[in-house]
């Protein structure tokens, strides 16, 4: 028998349309306070830039081409060990024995372009998205997200504790708005912890209305150990790519290391986590100013986290860039199948 087709009633298109219009108006709400606060961050970031020009002299900007060209190749190295780090979050949830583990790397580099959307929605659903279009599972896919951003602000307040409480106790006339990072380093173990963060997992489930598997959702004390290793190694590698830049414009010494490397990786986090700043534009530079000023000019400090906006964006378009060409040319082109969706079902399958 053929299928019964029901037409909606007016004031169920009017309803639907009603939705729609205020789920445009949420997202142009969101994009218009995410612009209003890079226009004033970068506003207030470009006055003291030019109130402060003068000051500038050419012994303090001496820009080495070939230091700055060796600092972008920590810092790419720092996003691709980022996304080797998901592929083995991932492949602790869902097993090693996965078939489309080799395709995460590709999906997190597409994905990376999506932090430069207002929200932040587009750098998690693109590698929801993806994901699902290679066969991992929802749970899988958001548990793994879920364990990458809470071990991530963790390990990134502990290397800032380390590396930026030492040396600001010295420079910096105050410590006290950087004693929240130890605070952060033990909550985040906490909610780490299998109890806890079983309490949390039960939780959310029954708040969604899902079943909570009996195990699989936990990652095992070992490699958890070795999660915040590799999480540690990639914050020192991105920590060294930031001090070469600096010197590739300024002299800057040695013993400033721990702080310009503490200080990139904390501004990094605190930018993620600002959410209506894209890729935290203005948020991420107003960290680096506060902290850089203790050890040189505010003038100075400000050029330098304008570079490191510049040099930071010019190296994810040749990543993401990189990333597209590779999967073009080798033919798989999974991007470009994503978009179009599944093959359409042959119509004479389907009852009339």
């Amino acid at each position: 028998m053929g299928q019964r087709l029901v037409r909606p009633t007016g004031s169920a298109v009017m309803l639907c349309h009603m939705r729609m219009a205020s789920g445009r108006n949420r997202t142009l709400l969101r994009t218009s306070i995410g612009l209003g606060l890079i226009v004033i961050a970068f506003s207030f970031l470009g006055w003291s830039l030019v109130s402060n020009w003068s000051d500038l002299t050419a012994e303090d900007v001496d820009i080495q081409p070939a230091l700055l060209a060796a600092s972008t190749l920590p810092a790419a190295a720092g996003i691709l060990l980022l996304a080797l780090i998901w592929r083995q979050i991932v492949a602790s949830l869902a097993g090693s024995g996965q078939a489309n583990l080799g395709q995460l790397p590709k999906i997190f580099l597409y994905s990376w372009a999506g932090r430069y959307v207002p929200g932040k929605v587009a750098y998690l659903a693109g590698r929801f998205v993806l994901g699902r279009s290679v066969g991992f599972s929802a749970p899988v896919l958001v548990g793994s997200m879920a364990y990458e951003n809470v071990l991530l602000v963790t390990t990134a307040a502990a290397f800032a504790t380390l590396t930026l409480l030492p040396v600001l106790a010295i420079e910096s006339g105050s410590l006290l708005p950087y004693l929240a990072l130890p605070v952060v380093v033990v909550a985040g173990a906490a909610v780490l912890h299998p109890r806890v963060l079983g309490w949390v997992v039960r939780l959310g489930a029954r708040l969604l209305g899902r079943t909570l598997p009996e195990e699989g959702w936990q990652i095992s004390p070992g490699r958890m150990a070795r999660l915040v290793a590799a999480f540690m190694v990639t914050h020192v590698v991105n920590g060294v790519g930031f001090y070469l830049l600096i010197i590739s414009v300024t002299s800057y010494s040695p013993r400033y290391l721990p702080l310009a490397a503490g200080a990139f990786v904390l501004a990094g986090v605190v930018g993620m986590i600002s959410v209506f700043a894209p890729a935290g534009l203005g948020v991420r530079e107003g960290v680096l100013v506060a902290i850089l000023q203790t050890t040189m000019p505010l003038e100075l400090a400000v050029f330098v986290s304008v570079a490191a906006r510049v040099w930071a964006t010019v190296i994810d378009v040749v990543l993401v860039g990189g990333c597209f060409a590779y999967d073009y040319l080798s033919g798989e082109r999974m991007l470009l199948s994503a978009l179009r969706g599944p093959a359409a079902e042959d119509p004479a399958g389907v009852d009339g």
